[in-house]
């Protein structure tokens, strides 16, 4: 779920989704495609190391593998194959459609690397790019049949769907930052055997968002998101910051008021319990939090819950993809003095000053 850039943007109905159910979408010719072939790890290794390297690791030049005509609805557009994706594409800005094929290579090799070393999506991930939110709508329709209308009421972006990114050209940043959010979800929905708590599934989003572009090249920084940052400085001054637990235990939804800023707050604040998990007191958390991701990826997270809070308890944990068994069994931490130390990170991080760092990526610790 995303609710980025200062406009609600973003599906209220799809935390829950995750699951290998395989959804091929689009039509060539008005026709669906094919489900997505299956990534072959060594001929995708092969493909990047003939383009060669950057220091970072991450390939300097894009990946098309291929290019071939699509069209949607009457619309002109392209197929294009990468080692990872398969992107359908309407969109008429040059620079956004050449941009998104290496975006995205450059995205998924960051969520691989980013916290932890992860998988290699078994298949490739289908992805929409649609010139604009008329044929966005269409296809949402088509993709997802009675629930695309629920899905209209998303003003900005796009979403992610049991595996499938699909936008809409917003401008150039905020399509891509989107792409980086929903890209998370969409590798999470193909690769994890577990589902994430919403609290670490959407703090983890916010987190991929923050990029910047050299030479061509996308740079993922975590901190680098100033609407982040801005967003949780104005929670701070105005002592609005919610608890731990209230971040655990309710979704995005539930905060849902009158007031449209109340869902940016969560999210600014999702966005600093991850850095907080990854970075405070000098790592302490970081090693919980790389075991939480792998036992999501091998299927063994709830049987780590039921060791250490039991099956009940773990039930209710793993069906509500709420509450704090998940930090209690990785964090070893109790509520309070979790709490406790969050406030004072995010005191830190938000201090004057900081925001030159964030700026340009840097840690303001």
């Amino acid at each position: 779920m995303t609710i980025p850039r200062r406009t609600m943007m973003a599906r209220l109905t799809l935390p829950l989704l995750t699951g290998a159910i395989v959804l091929s979408g689009g039509c060539a010719n008005d026709t669906m495609p094919e489900p997505s072939s299956r990534s072959d790890a060594a001929a995708v290794d092969r493909a990047l190391e003939a383009s060669g390297s950057t220091t970072s690791g991450v390939r300097a030049t894009p990946i098309v593998l291929s290019q071939e005509a699509w069209t949607f609805s009457g619309r002109d557009g392209y197929i294009i194959r990468t080692p990872h994706y398969r992107l359908f594409t309407t969109e008429s800005d040059q620079v956004l459609r050449e941009r998104m094929p290496l975006f995205l290579e450059h995205a998924i090799a960051h969520y691989r690397s980013a916290i932890a070393e992860l998988p290699t999506p078994s298949q490739k991930l289908d992805t929409y790019l649609m010139d604009n939110r008329p044929q966005w709508e269409t296809l949402s329709k088509r993709l997802e049949g009675e629930r695309g209308a629920s899905l209209l009421q998303i003003q900005r972006g796009g979403y992610a769907s049991r595996g499938v990114g699909v936008y809409f050209d917003i401008g150039l940043y905020d399509t891509l930052a989107i792409a980086a959010h929903e890209g998370w979800h969409q590798y999470t929905q193909r690769t994890f055997r577990d589902p994430l708590p919403v609290w670490l599934e959407e703090g983890l989003a916010t987190y991929m968002e923050g990029h910047s572009w050299r030479g061509g090249i996308p740079v993922f920084r975590s901190w680098q998101n100033l609407e982040r940052f801005n967003a949780l400085t104005r929670v701070t001054e105005a002592s609005e910051l919610l608890s731990v637990e209230t971040l655990m235990t309710q979704r995005p939804t539930d905060l849902l008021t009158d007031d449209p800023d109340s869902v940016l707050r969560y999210y600014a604040q999702v966005w600093a319990l991850t850095h907080f998990f990854m970075h405070a007191e000098e790592g302490r958390y970081a090693p919980g939090l790389r075991s939480l991701l792998n036992d999501a990826v091998e299927g063994s997270l709830n049987r780590r819950l039921v060791d250490v809070v039991g099956q009940a308890e773990a039930s209710r944990s793993i069906g509500s993809r709420t509450g704090d068994a998940v930090a209690r069994a990785y964090f070893e931490s109790d509520g309070a003095g979790l709490d406790e130390a969050y406030r004072a990170f995010v005191a830190n991080i938000t201090r004057s000053g900081a925001r030159d760092a964030i700026s340009t990526g840097r840690s303001p610790l």
